[in-house]
């Protein structure tokens, strides 16, 4: 259990690190990129919500891609990352989601521009997108998150993922 806790802390440390490579690229920087992520008025189009058919996602107007899912049965609004290994919460998505955050629980986990960030493992008993439904999907909830990441732990069970432009697909395994 111990190693298990281990390797999740350096993925999700990777996948902080990396995000925060990548963060000066865009004009706004981390903080604000997430932030205009979060309030960008034009919506993304989502189309294909069956299980077994492609989810088409559009760039919104922050050229970021959001999915609109469920977790624990709760609407949650995703910030779709393929260079994330693990899905990430906000502190308030995974309260919506019956996941009890005990501050005393979060510990060092990972480093982000603002220096070091705190967060707790979970496990999401349901996450769904569309008529897909996953169980027992392993995340993060991170304290002062702008918005919550969809990570590698759900698109690597929902099949292959294709960036062309302005325009992602996932392509759900049946």
């Amino acid at each position: 259990m111990k190693g298990f806790v281990a390797l999740a802390l350096l993925l999700v440390a990777a996948l902080f690190i990396v995000g925060q490579a990548i963060a000066p690229l865009h004009p706004l920087g981390g903080e604000a990129q997430a932030l205009a992520a979060t309030t960008a008025s034009a919506s993304p189009t989502q189309t294909g919500h069956f299980a077994g058919e492609p989810i088409t996602l559009m760039r919104d107007g922050s050229g970021q891609f959001h999915l609109d899912t469920k977790v624990n049965g709760s609407d949650t609004r995703m910030l779709v990352d393929t260079g994330a290994d693990t899905g990430a919460l906000t502190m308030d998505d995974a309260q919506k989601a019956g996941i009890e955050v005990d501050p005393n629980r979060m510990v060092p986990i990972l480093r982000t521009a603002s220096g070091q960030g705190y967060g707790m493992l979970v496990t999401l008993d349901r996450f769904e997108i569309g008529d897909t439904e996953l169980h027992n999907v392993g995340a993060v909830v991170v304290r002062d998150l702008g918005v919550s990441l969809l990570g590698q732990t759900v698109l690597s069970r929902l099949g292959r993922v294709e960036l062309a432009g302005d325009r992602m697909v996932i392509e759900q395994r049946p």
